[in-house]
């Protein structure tokens, strides 16, 4: 088995361990059982439980920002729909990588002075706030300084995130069918406020 596919195996691993068990109950030796190798073998891919979830989560903030910068390209002009993409974008990650997202936003289970990490993260608040600028020069958006539009951006879609991940979402609000349209309709309002 090469090196670097055992590191894979091992992140899929802490994945499906974590959806299992809960991030709590997930353990090294956990996860190696699930890839069929001594806990020992973990250790030549990360130095603790915490290596592995900061892998885990810097592998989520590319993913994300990858996703993101797909999504946005799908339209040409800046503006409030690349904005509201970009929210979708973030919503239909934190869906389909449940374990990761909730990993990556847990400071007490990654090692946060990582560089790695930092930079992941960082890339992915640039693009943000640079899909924001954009968007702003055409005259998208409340007047707000761009870092806070971006905060109050992010708290947006990560809190529908959140409540769509917990069923909270449309157990208290039954008339929202999808979050995504919630999106489209919260940069509508921005909008509305320039």
């Amino acid at each position: 088995m090469k090196h670097a596919d055992l590191r894979q195996r091992l992140l899929r691993a802490a994945e499906q361990e974590i959806m299992a068990n809960g991030l709590a109950r997930t353990s090294l030796r956990g996860i190696a059982r699930r890839v069929g190798v001594s806990h020992q073998a973990t250790a030549h891919h990360f130095d603790d439980r915490a290596g592995l979830f900061t892998a885990l989560a810097i592998e989520g903030f590319e993913t994300l920002e990858a996703r993101t910068r797909t999504a946005i390209a799908t339209f040409a002009e800046p503006g409030g729909e690349q904005v509201a993409i970009a929210g979708v974008a973030y919503l239909e990650f934190a869906r389909r990588h449940p374990t990761m997202f909730d990993v990556m936003f847990r400071p007490e289970l990654v090692h946060v002075d990582d560089e790695r990490l930092a930079a992941a993260r960082g890339s992915h608040l640039a693009l943000t706030i640079d899909t924001l600028t954009a968007a702003r020069a055409t005259g998208w958006g409340p007047d707000l300084p761009v870092e806070e539009l971006a905060a109050l951006s992010w708290a947006t879609v990560h809190g529908l995130a959140v409540l769509q991940r917990d069923a909270h979402l449309v157990a208290a609000h039954p008339l929202v069918d999808a979050p995504g349209d919630l999106l489209q309709r919260v940069a509508a309002a921005l909008d509305a406020l320039a």
